[in-house]
């Protein structure tokens, strides 16, 4: 019995070499770390962030990660060592100083903690951890050695020691001679409260360490009294078991952060308002941080609740957590989309806050009243709360995202000279702290403001700062920002370039008016060539005989203005003339009527190398420009980016190896014989079964698509067109052709074999989506069955899409694989939810899904699996989408 193609390449890459083996790389370890750590598989979840640090060795964003887990691990020791190791290169990487500061705060040193939670709230205010940190800080100190405002010291007893001279002190004094005496008043120690039990959780490691002295302060053999060995051990006995005492009457009361979990809390732990407080809006922060938005505002509204019932006496700052708690229920609507609820607790977070004069709750209101804005695509009133919160913002880093995110407001709204201005300002308070991401950030948005602008300078400056973006994307090792840099990097030269080409045709076209209004002052030269073809173009413009034109009384009203009042066709036709002059006019003196196809164009040109519409490549005038389409396209100068897509069918021998040309013809205009050559992945185009993309850049707008003429050159082959999808201006044009293109369809007069095709369904408010999927590395995890996805998206829509065909891989969904697809699909707003599933056909109908992410123009969704998917299966965002830049 034969193997199945699926069973053998299964066991084909299980035995084969090291090449075959899953290549990892930083990015994927990452996202499984974050995965093993919400699932709280920390052990896991270090080995990954072990295995990124071997492959970028100091990686930062690893080091803070694995610092997290060896805390929730209770290696504290380890914890700290990677914190410290992650702000050697910076010392005000505020993520590092944050996890140093738990870390140490998890050892008992409080009081250096408080230092770097200070030191990170002072770089970035508007992070609510460091203030949580800071609380928490203060009230473990204060635990261990009281509340220094309850401490009165009192004068008594006879202070006149302190005024007896210093050599009363002065002298050679015996070695231990003090500690001896100490020793000689041994006291036996006092139990502390509590079951061994109670003192064995708390303690955990240490409980071992807390028998041993305790037996050795008992063992009067290695302790004698009045002997220097016994008395040192004694004394360091005592001591290490009186720190223990202390430790486990503080941990009685608060635990440290790594024994800490989100469980239900009982009565007894709300004995402490204000821990309890604390402590919940630490939950609502993680919950936020996970996704959780949802479970974050059922839990934000509970808190609020509990702090209005809570008498003042017991919450020491009641104003301030009322505003915390308004500002988490605000974030949480934000990220659920409705911003109007949204908008109101933000508004009331900044009326508390300017009603207590808390300048800290005053700056995080403003910024996340920006945001809302912003998100909702109200550029204007972000701006105007922005600018409000610059005068608040006092870290460089806080400076650096503000002035950015105002920037990219004004990139938005079109005032393209603030925005880069504001990308300056950002670019230089991004260098002062060294901070690697927000200089990318800023020198993107310098780039893209000076592209918009458009003139020659400006386009040479964002060159400039697309390369510098692009070197800065390679060490940051950020894959899908280096392919978005250098996309608008090459979209950029190009705009310059054609620039560069209109200009020097204007000069030549100024030129050839000079020359034009020379020979109209010669009377010699009124029956020379040009004069003659002036002539020969109105026989040719209404196909009648010369002599029939001539005695109508308007072709004698041209004659006399046509010198002086010449119309862009004749501009555009006199371009090529001063290279060879008289070859164009012999060329016109012959009246050849089916050299006026575009057919004809082809064979006098058959270099089509240029992807541009031949009717602007070509020298010879054209009969065809002098249409009325022509002339209103010349009137509205307005560009466009053309995506093109092209299936070829699956029947045998359907593919073709010729040159594909298409003619798009609309309500104002017609962009005629473009090349459909290069394709978007520099595969062979036109195979079998295969789908192609083609995109055109600062094409003429030609209105709405009436229909297209596709053909090939080569009339002798067959090629099976399957559809032809034609997007432009948010809008996408469908054509099914299913057909065979010929002989049967080349016309006498032509040498292409083309079909004229009306639009099947027209989609408006199309967008344009990259799909990236990742097969498993386990035994058969690849299938050959159907992949479909259902795609949830704000706007209440659903997407239902099959994968195929995909843009960088022949044979899709294979083990290990990553495939990419291109999409061009109705907008559905963000997407907020993804289900896949397959047909279960095939010989290997089961599937291993590693994960799917979803690239539109603004943000970058990633939904991670590692599970088999046998039905339709539901995938969660993993957390917020990654806002994108709109290259």
């Amino acid at each position: 019995m034969p193997i199945s193609k699926r069973k053998q390449k299964d066991d084909e890459q299980s035995v084969t070499s090291e090449s075959k083996l899953p290549v990892k790389n930083v990015p994927a370890l990452m996202g499984e770390g974050e995965k093993f750590f919400r699932d709280q598989l920390y052990d896991r979840a270090i080995q990954c962030y072990t295995e990124a640090l071997e492959l970028s060795p100091g990686n930062m964003n690893a080091l803070v990660e694995r610092a997290a887990c060896y805390l929730k691990t209770g290696k504290n020791d380890l914890a700290l060592n990677d914190a410290e190791e992650s702000l050697k290169e910076n010392k005000e990487f505020t993520k590092g100083l944050y996890q140093k500061a738990e870390a140490l705060y998890a050892m008992g040193e409080f009081e250096l903690a408080l230092v770097f939670y200070h030191r990170g709230k002072k770089l970035r205010g508007d992070v609510r951890e460091f203030q949580l940190g800071i609380n928490k800080a203060q009230e473990a100190i204060d635990n261990c050695v009281g509340d220094p405002d309850l401490v009165k010291l009192e004068v008594k007893g006879d202070l006149s020691y302190f005024d007896k001279p210093d050599e009363m002190n002065i002298g050679y004094q015996k070695p231990y001679a003090q500690k001896q005496q100490a020793v000689q008043k041994r006291e036996k120690r006092a139990l502390k409260p509590g079951s061994q039990k109670t003192i064995k959780q708390l303690l955990g490691e240490l409980y071992a360490d807390k028998v041993y002295l305790e037996n050795l302060l008992n063992d009067d053999h290695a302790t004698r009294v009045n002997t220097k060995a016994g008395d040192a051990i004694w004394l360091l006995a005592n001591n290490g078991l009186n720190f223990l005492d202390s430790r486990t009457e503080f941990w009685r009361q608060q635990k440290p952060i790594y024994a800490r979990k989100a469980v239900r809390q009982s009565n007894s732990s709300i004995k402490n308002p204000l821990n309890y407080v604390l402590n919940q809006l630490e939950i609502i922060d993680n919950l936020q941080s996970a996704g959780k938005h949802a479970e974050s505002l059922d839990k934000s509204n509970r808190l609020m609740v509990y702090v209005n019932k809570s008498p003042d006496s017991q919450l020491t700052d009641k104003k301030s957590i009322i505003s915390n708690i308004h500002s988490s229920i605000g974030n949480a609507y934000l990220e659920m989309g409705k911003y109007e609820l949204a908008l109101q607790n933000h508004q009331k977070d900044l009326e508390i806050s300017k009603d207590s004069d808390n300048k800290e709750g005053i700056s995080r209101a403003y910024e996340n009243l920006g945001r809302v804005y912003a998100r909702n695509g109200k550029y204007k009133s972000a701006i105007d709360i922005w600018e409000k919160k610059l005068p608040l913002a006092e870290s460089d880093m806080e400076k650096a995202w503000l002035y950015h995110e105002i920037g990219r407001c004004h990139l938005e709204l079109g005032n393209y000279k603030l925005a880069e201005e504001y990308g300056e300002k950002s670019l230089e308070h991004s260098e002062k702290i060294s901070d690697e991401v927000w200089k990318l950030n800023a020198t993107i948005l310098m780039g893209q403001s000076q592209a918009k602008m458009g003139d020659e300078e400006n386009l040479k400056m964002s060159i400039d700062n697309f390369e510098k973006a692009a070197e800065m994307t390679e060490k940051q090792k950020d894959e899908p920002a280096r392919k978005a840099v250098r996309k608008a990097l090459a979209e950029c030269k190009e705009k310059l370039r054609k620039l560069q080409v209109a200009s020097v045709k204007d000069v030549d076209e100024k030129e050839d008016q000079n020359e034009n209004k020379q020979e109209e002052k010669i009377p010699s030269e009124k029956n020379s060539p040009r004069e003659s073809n002036k002539k020969d173009e109105t026989p040719r413009k209404t196909n009648d005989s010369p002599k029939n034109i001539i005695d109508t009384p308007r072709s004698n009203k041209e004659k006399t203005p046509e010198p002086k009042n010449e119309t862009p066709r004749s501009n555009k036709e006199k371009t090529p003339e001063p290279k060879n002059e008289t070859p164009r006019s012999n060329k016109e003196k012959s009246p050849e009527p089916k050299s006026e196809t575009p057919r004809s164009i082809k064979e006098k040109s058959p270099e089509p190398k240029n992807d541009t519409p031949r009717s602007i490549k070509e020298k010879s005038p054209e009969p065809i420009n002098d249409t009325p389409r022509s002339q209103v396209s010349e009137k509205k100068p307005s560009k466009m980016e053309y995506k093109i897509q092209v299936k070829t069918s699956d029947d045998l021998s359907s593919g073709i190896d010729a040159n594909v040309f298409i003619t798009l013809i609309g309500t104002q205009d017609e962009l005629r014989d473009i090349q459909l050559k290069q394709t978007n992945n520099d595969s062979n185009p036109f195979e079998r079964d295969h789908v192609d993309n083609f995109d055109f850049d600062d094409l003429n707008y030609i209105g709405k698509l009436k229909k297209i003429v596709i053909g090939h050159d080569a009339p002798d082959s067959s090629w099976k067109l399957e559809f032809v999808n034609v997007t432009y201006d948010n809008t996408l044009y469908r054509f099914d052709v299913n057909k065979w293109l010929d002989s049967d369809f080349k016309k006498e007069d032509e040498k292409l074999a083309s079909v004229e095709l009306e639009p099947s369904s027209i989609i408006e408010n199309v967008n344009y989506y990259e799909v990236e999927v990742k097969t498993c590395d386990d035994l058969s995890a690849g299938t050959d069955a159907k992949v479909m996805l259902d795609i949830y998206g704000s706007s209440g829509e659903l997407l239902d899409v099959q994968l195929k065909n995909p843009s960088n891989n022949e044979d899709p969904f294979e083990r290990n694989a990553i495939n990419k697809f291109e999409l061009n699909l109705k907008n559905i707003g963000k997407i907020q939810k993804l289900a896949v599933m397959t047909d279960g056909s095939g010989s290997g109908s089961s599937w291993k899904l590693a994960y799917i992410k979803i690239f539109d123009s603004k943000y970058i969704y990633t939904f991670t699996a590692n599970k088999w998917i046998d039905s339709k299966t539901e995938l969660l965002l993993d957390g917020e989408p990654v806002q994108a830049n709109s290259l």
